[in-house]
C-alpha cells in the first residue's frame, strides 16, 4: 500500500500554517545583502563627497576653504551619507527577508546597521580604511594631533625643572670632571661653571646641604664676576625667581593643553555617539518602512 504522506513536501519556512503566513525571524542571507549595500553606498557616497570637496580648491583664485570648512564639510557629509547608505541597508534586509512585523524589519535594519559597525571598524584598521573611513581616519588623525599636543605641552616642564637631556648632560660632566682649583678667585671660567652645576644640582634637592650649595655658589658668582657678595646674592635670587616663573608658565601651559585636549576628546567622543545612534535609527526605519511597504502593496 502506498504511503499518502510520503510524496508530500515538507512544510517550508513561508508555508501556510493554520491560516498564517510564518517566516524565519533571521534571514542571515538578507541581513548580508544589506550590509554589502551598506559598506558600497558609503563608499561611493565618500568618493562623491571627496570629488566635491576637492572641486571647490582654486589655489590661484584664492577661494579655498578654510581648514575647519573642510572639517565641518567632511563631518556633516559623513553623518548624511551614512544615515542615507543604512536607512537603503536596512531596508533592503527587511525587504528581502520577507518579514510581515514591522518590529522584526526594525530588528532586521538594527542588526544590519550593527555588522556594517563593526565591519566598517575593521575594515578602518586595513588599507581600505582610507577609502571608506575618511571621517574616522579624520578623526584618528585629531585624535594622534591632540596626543602630540599633550607631549609637546609636557616638554616645557621637564626642561623648566632641570631633567632635559642638556642638563642631565651638563649634570653629568659635572660629576666626572672635577675642578682643579677650591679656591672661586683661583677657578678657571670652566671649572667655576662646573662647580656652579654641581652645587645647583644639591641646591634644587633640598636639604641641609642646601644653604651651603647656595652660598658656594654666590662665593664662586662673586669671584668670576668680581662683584660684591651682595650683588651675586641678589643675582642668584633673581635667577632662582626666573626659573620659578619659568616652571609655573610651563605648568599652566600644560594645564591648558590638556584641558583643551579633555574637551577636544569630549566633544569628539558625543560626536561619534550621535553619529552612531543616528545610524541604528535609521537602519531600523529603513527596516520598518519595508515590511510596511510590503503590507502596502498586498492590499494592492
Amino acid at each position: 500500500m502506498t504511503d499518502v504522506y510520503a510524496a508530500r513536501p515538507v512544510p517550508s519556512a513561508t508555508d501556510m500554517v493554520e491560516g498564517r503566513h510564518t517566516h524565519k525571524r533571521v534571514s542571515w542571507s538578507a541581513l548580508f545583502g544589506g550590509v554589502v549595500l551598506v559598506v558600497s553606498i558609503q563608499l561611493l557616497l565618500s568618493l562623491l563627497g571627496a570629488a566635491i570637496g576637492f572641486s571647490t580648491v582654486d589655489v590661484n583664485a584664492g577661494n579655498t576653504p578654510s581648514a575647519s570648512t573642510f572639517g565641518t564639510g567632511a563631518g556633516i557629509w559623513w553623518v548624511v551619507s551614512g544615515c542615507v547608505s543604512l536607512f537603503i541597508g536596512g531596508y533592503a534586509s527587511a525587504w528581502l527577508a520577507g518579514v510581515e512585523i514591522r518590529f522584526d524589519g526594525f530588528l532586521h535594519g538594527l542588526v544590519t546597521w550593527g555588522i556594517a559597525t563593526l565591519l566598517t571598524l575593521y575594515l578602518l584598521t586595513s588599507a581600505v580604511g582610507g577609502l571608506i573611513g575618511g571621517g574616522f581616519s579624520a578623526l584618528g588623525g585629531l585624535t594622534s594631533t591632540l596626543g602630540s599636543g599633550i607631549k609637546s605641552a609636557a616638554a616645557p616642564i621637564a626642561d623648566a625643572a632641570g631633567i632635559s637631556p642638556d642638563m642631565i648632560r651638563q649634570q653629568a660632566q659635572a660629576f666626572l670632571s672635577p675642578t682643579t682649583a677650591t679656591d672661586p678667585a683661583a677657578m678657571s671660567p670652566q671649572d667655576a661653571q662646573k662647580e656652579v652645576a654641581s652645587n645647583l644640582v644639591t641646591y634644587e634637592k633640598g636639604g641641609a646641604d642646601a644653604p651651603a650649595a647656595k652660598q658656594r655658589i654666590v662665593a664662586i658668582t662673586a669671584a668670576q664676576l668680581k662683584i660684591s657678595q651682595a650683588d651675586a646674592e641678589k643675582k642668584f635670587d633673581d635667577a632662582q625667581a626666573k626659573i620659578a616663573q619659568a616652571k609655573a608658565q610651563a605648568e599652566q601651559t600644560a594645564k591648558a593643553a590638556a584641558d583643551a585636549t579633555a574637551s577636544a576628546a569630549s566633544k569628539t567622543g558625543f560626536a561619534v555617539f550621535v553619529d552612531l545612534l543616528l545610524g541604528a535609527i535609521f537602519a531600523g526605519i529603513g527596516g520598518s518602512v519595508a515590511v510596511a511597504r510590503r503590507g502596502t502593496l498586498r492590499r494592492v
